[in-house]
């Protein structure tokens, strides 16, 4: 990939974003894992038995979008939906499959972030990646 002088910001991370996800791709080696789907396993990682509903809010994606990867997620055994508190919304919980491919893919994402940050504490790159996505979360408050 070679960026020119006439590419701006948006257009170059659309290029490295389309870097890293064939990367990601090819990285990835479980059945039905790619670089669209793979941080759903890393946030129930993160947030075990969580709703559906706010498991929408957490990853910022259109509802339709989440309800397909999950139903594919859940199809595939990665995950599995339980009856919540709230009828209107399912508990969703890796499944012992899932939570193993879940380690091996943050693990996988861990050494590519290393490699491309090494010194992510110290990195001036973090503080302009939060301050992009500060600005644009202003943006979408102001729709």
């Amino acid at each position: 990939m070679t960026f020119t002088k006439e590419d701006g910001l948006v257009q170059r991370l659309a290029l490295l974003n389309q870097e890293i996800t064939v990367y990601l791709n090819h990285m990835l080696a479980s059945p039905h894992i790619n670089a669209t789907n793979y941080f759903y396993l890393l946030k129930l990682l993160d947030y075990p038995e969580i709703t559906q509903s706010k498991f929408s809010t957490l990853v910022k994606l259109n509802q339709s979008t989440i309800t397909r990867a999950i139903n594919a997620l859940v199809k595939n055994g990665y995950i599995e939906k339980l009856n919540s508190e709230d009828k209107r919304s399912a508990l969703l919980r890796l499944t012992p499959l899932g939570k193993k491919t879940a380690l091996s893919v943050k693990e996988k994402v861990g050494e590519l972030n290393r490699f491309l940050l090494p010194n992510q504490e110290d990195s001036q790159m973090i503080q302009l990646l939060e301050k992009i996505e500060t600005q644009l979360n202003q943006l979408e408050k102001n729709k």
